[in-house]
């Protein structure tokens, strides 16, 4: 497993919530592939879009580092802006609209703040190309579901937990969409 000290990175909890044979293949079998177009793509973007964070928020810190052995999580946030008064993570994405993994990624984040700032974050957000902000709302129940989401990927490197994919339209994209037996059932 790629981490220290048995820590997950949030890129980890990102890929295994957008599929976890993703994970399964890159964690477990240790299958890696090289970065995308759509990851050279999207540090483009980034580069462009971080002058529109920096002109409109007040910027705590950029690619912060944050570490929580509570949650056994790792990750570097594009962002820690203050918003409405607390450290609030925000991220820079490529996209015309929010990907689902993408708004636990950034609850993954808030985990981390808060424990290292020891603030309650209730809020991240995600800024797209436009540019377009948007906001979202942290509840509990999306607190539970990175927990359960964490528990699971601990499973799946242990071996006790069997993953299944996610099937989506993202799948004909996928890096391992010729191996993952749910693309070759189809």
């Amino acid at each position: 497993m790629e981490n220290h000290n048995n820590l997950f990175n949030v890129r980890m909890l990102e890929e295994y919530i957008f599929c976890p044979m993703m994970f399964y293949y890159k964690y477990v079998l240790g299958i890696q592939k090289p970065p995308s177009l759509w990851s050279i793509v999207g540090n483009k973007v980034q580069e462009e879009l971080s002058h529109y964070v920096e002109e409109n928020y007040e910027v705590i810190a950029k690619q912060a580092y944050l570490e929580s052995r509570r949650y056994r999580l790792t990750g570097i946030v594009d962002y820690i802006v203050k918003y409405q008064g607390t450290p609030t993570p925000l991220e820079i994405k490529y996209s015309k609209r929010m990907k689902p993994w993408w708004k636990y990624t950034l609850i993954a984040y808030a985990l981390l703040i808060e424990e290292n700032y020891d603030k309650p974050v209730k809020t991240a957000i995600l800024v797209i190309p436009g540019p377009k902000t948007i906001t979202i709302n942290i509840t509990d129940s999306d607190r539970k579901h990175i927990l359960k989401t964490l528990e699971n990927m601990k499973k799946t490197i242990e071996g006790t937990k069997q993953p299944k994919p996610t099937p989506s339209k993202t799948c004909t994209n996928c890096d391992y969409k010729n191996i993952c037996p749910y693309k070759n059932k189809n």
